[in-house]
């Protein structure tokens, strides 16, 4: 597929690594800018191999935004491929194109001749066709990135503690443990209800804690 045209909804093929929920051109929520980076490799492919680290790379540096790098393969075989993926320390999404779909649908409509082949996508459509080590790949990929939604999540703040001691010794003791652990707060060297309740007013009363969710 050239530059511009859409993808069409693919989900019929193997996921080996990274979400097995994941869909590549469903629809995209208003407001929301997704990227998927959709590169073709081979485990045989000398050029592919060499591609590997930046791509885990460019997934690395991506990961608070919504960016999905996948590495699709034709090659069948499930355990090999797993192995694959394990020894290269491939950081990023790899599936297998089981029934053929992503190549017949992106690969061949796009007129690529070899690969390592990938696609910049941006809401459906293709920003980007070409090798993955050309530089318009990485620019083309920075500039999508940088309009893609968070998906960073903000932590919570968990409940001001302002128990007095009298009312944390009326407290049983697993609760007391659980606001300390909640904290991430050690307890080490704590057995009495009371030790507790020392160490929550020595570090928790009246300090705003959060929780990442």
């Amino acid at each position: 597929m050239s530059v511009g045209a859409i993808v069409p909804l693919i989900n019929d093929f193997l996921v080996i690594k990274g979400d097995p929920a994941l869909t590549i051109g469903a629809p995209v929520p208003e407001g929301r800018t997704k990227v998927v980076v959709l590169e073709f490799w081979a485990t045989w492919c000398g050029p592919c191999l060499q591609s590997i680290p930046h791509l885990s790379e460019l997934q690395r540096k991506f990961k608070d935004v919504d960016v999905t790098i996948v590495g699709a393969t034709n090659e069948q075989d499930e355990g090999k491929i797993r192995d694959f993926v394990k020894e290269k320390d491939m950081d990023y999404t790899v599936v297998i194109d089981k029934a053929q779909t992503l190549n017949t649908k992106v690969f061949k409509p796009s007129g690529a001749r070899g690969i390592p082949f990938a696609a910049v996508i941006v809401n459906n459509k293709i920003e980007f066709s070409g090798h993955p080590m050309d530089p318009q790949f990485e620019k083309t990929l920075n500039e999508a990135a940088a309009k893609a939604t968070s998906t960073r999540k903000e932590p919570v703040a968990l409940p001001l503690i302002t128990h007095t001691y009298d009312e944390l010794m009326q407290m049983r003791p697993k609760e007391l443990r659980q606001i300390l652990n909640d904290r991430g707060i050690r307890s080490v060297g704590c057995s009495e209800k009371g030790d507790f309740a020392k160490l929550i007013l020595d570090t928790c009363v009246k300090t705003q804690y959060y929780k990442q969710e």
